[in-house]
């Protein structure tokens, strides 16, 4: 529990590092994150950056925002990607082999539901992110200017 207590500091650490406007470092976390819901291995950068970049965000928040996606995380989120895409738009398998042989047959049935339910959740992720890191930057910036004056 400690180690994930000094991880989440480290991270708010680099965040308030970063040099530009409190609603760009924002929306660069936002993506970050947001995107880190998606099962698209391999893309989750490009799209990220894709995105910070059109809203004019802050691409190295972006990075930061990404890293809540990482291998101890994905199965967790997939498993409520596809849950939730099974909820609302497709069918089930109704049955699980943890084999590769298993996944490779039956890749668009495990697939398109889990992209499919990732974008609720990706959307929800979004604003929950925008929303608490823009409020803690500008509460960490008047608080460093209280402390000039």
């Amino acid at each position: 529990m400690k180690k994930l207590f000094r991880i989440i500091k480290l991270q708010k650490y680099k965040i308030t590092k970063i040099k530009d406007f409190p609603e760009s470092v924002a929306l660069g976390m936002a993506w970050g994150a947001a995107v880190s819901f998606t099962p698209l291995l391999g893309f989750h950068l490009i799209f990220c950056y894709l995105g910070t970049w059109l809203m004019r965000g802050n691409l190295i928040a972006a990075t930061v925002g990404t890293i809540i996606g990482n291998p101890w995380t994905f199965p967790f989120i997939f498993y409520l990607d596809y849950k939730i895409g099974t909820t609302i738009f497709f069918n089930s398998v109704g049955y699980y082999e943890f084999k590769i042989s298993f996944l490779v047959e039956n890749f668009e049935a495990l697939f398109y539901p889990t992209l499919l339910g990732s974008f609720p959740i990706a959307l929800f992720v979004w604003f929950v992110t925008y929303n608490i890191c823009k409020n803690f930057l500008i509460k960490r910036i008047n608080e460093k200017n209280k402390i000039r004056r």
